[in-house]
């Protein structure tokens, strides 16, 4: 026991942590005022919370791929030299931060990145080398010749003081990495609008390589109709889902075309449920408590342009059999081991899977599916970009093996999908 009746340690020890949280507290909120003053003073607009829709339009990775589209600390503004530009942390880059400047017109996609920089999940069909060892990428070789002729001087410049990671990308320019200081971003973003300056007074050489303007959404790399949205509740009033229960909502909705007239959509439909249960208290007294349980569904869906008979491919299941009845037999044994049949007209199921159907969709490993009302339900192994491709990748090869007398039954003059010879898929161009 303490004598003279003082704070005890452990009080002072509470006082002195509360006293250090405070001065740090302190010290963080100065700097912080500190950093937006210094942006401001420049006459930018700071925000530091931005809406994801600052990002709408750029698909260039890291850009346009999965579900991690997060932005943080937001600025926007003009360089001395009078170039626009906004700056902002990107999540699926790692947080870093992304500068965007506009380039005056919509143009094809060019990536250049300097040693030891990438930009992952980029596909270009050209790929060149820089000067000093860097990678350059793109899409239309003569339009990739076009740009280094107007912008590779001052790229390199630029190259020479920073890492280079940079991009075409529809209409502007970007470049990941940029420093937070703003003074050290005040350089940086004069540095990079030498870059955009010289594609922008370039208009005459670069105008037959102008591109339609990009859509101002949330889009996919490679995948124009495609575009994302973070949730669409609305969906839960025309799309089929589990009921009951409470709090229904969506996440990481893609919406997209499949063919002319054909749309699909993939999401995550969330809910709650509640139950009452009974339990025994440390006095033996008999409680109850309300338990919340927290239920999810992925939902993957194609809204197809034509009428047809029900038809349901789903995994082999005795279970199905005893609920469901009999599947209907095909001529491989090995997709009948795989695969549970059934329509309400077993002529219609064994017209369109036909051998060569069954050897495709066997070739393929496709997923579990269904037709239905006009629409194709799917069974997801996962919810990402890449799951919904595979689907709709199966499912293009699926529709377009349908004999022609199959469309033909079914009032469509013209096959929406169709074969090459050469076994590519073919859409049919209104």
């Amino acid at each position: 026991m303490s004598g003279g009746g003082g704070p005890s340690p452990i009080v002072i020890g509470l006082l002195v942590l509360l006293a250090i949280g405070a001065a740090i507290g302190i010290y963080v909120a100065v700097k912080r005022h500190k950093y937006v003053k210094a942006i401001r003073d420049r006459g930018w607009h700071f925000d530091s919370n931005p809406p994801i829709e600052v990002a709408n339009g750029l698909v260039v990775p890291p850009f346009g791929i999965g579900f991690r589209r997060g932005t943080d600390e937001h600025v926007v503004g003009r360089t001395r030299s009078g170039v626009d530009f906004q700056v902002f942390e990107y999540q699926a880059a790692g947080d870093a931060r992304v500068v965007c400047m506009p380039i005056g017109m919509p143009l094809p996609e060019v990536v250049a990145t300097g040693p030891g920089q990438t930009r992952m999940g980029v596909v270009a069909e050209h790929r060149g080398m820089l000067p000093g060892g860097g990678l350059l990428l793109g899409a239309d070789p003569a339009f990739t010749d076009a740009f280094m002729n107007v912008a590779g001087g001052p790229m390199s410049a630029f190259g020479a003081r920073y890492p280079l990671n940079l991009a075409v990308d529809g209409d502007q320019l970007t470049q990941v990495g940029a420093p937070k200081d703003p003074d050290e971003l005040e350089a940086y973003l004069d540095a990079l609008a030498e870059v955009a300056t010289a594609v922008q007074g370039a208009g005459s050489q670069l105008e037959p390589f102008r591109q339609n303007p990009p859509e101002m959404r949330l889009g996919f790399y490679h995948r124009p109709s495609w575009y994302y949205l973070a949730s669409d509740d609305g969906l839960l009033s025309v799309v089929e889902h589990t009921g009951g229960g409470m709090n229904h909502h969506t996440s990481d909705v893609v919406h997209g075309e499949f063919f002319t007239g054909s749309w699909f959509v993939g999401f995550v439909h969330h809910w709650q449920t509640q139950r009452t249960e009974t339990y025994t208290d440390s006095n033996g007294n008999t409680q109850t408590r309300t338990v919340t349980q927290n239920h999810s569904e992925v939902i993957h869906e194609v809204t197809l342009p034509f009428g047809s008979p029900d038809l349901q491919v789903t995994n082999d299941s005795r279970w199905g059999r005893l609920f469901n009845g009999p599947s209907i037999d095909f001529e491989l044994a090995a997709f009948n081991d795989a695969y549970d049949v059934r329509s309400s007209v077993p002529k219609f199921a064994h017209d369109v899977l036909h051998p060569r159907q069954i050897e495709y969709l066997m070739a393929t490993g496709t997923m579990p599916f269904s037709i239905a009302n006009g629409k194709v339900r799917t069974q997801p192994r996962e919810h990402t970009p890449e799951a919904i491709a595979f689907e709709l990748d199966v499912l293009a090869g699926f529709f377009a093996r349908w004999p022609a007398f199959v469309w033909q039954d079914l009032g469509v003059p013209e096959p929406p999908l169709t074969l090459t010879p050469d076994g590519q898929i073919q859409v049919l161009d209104r």
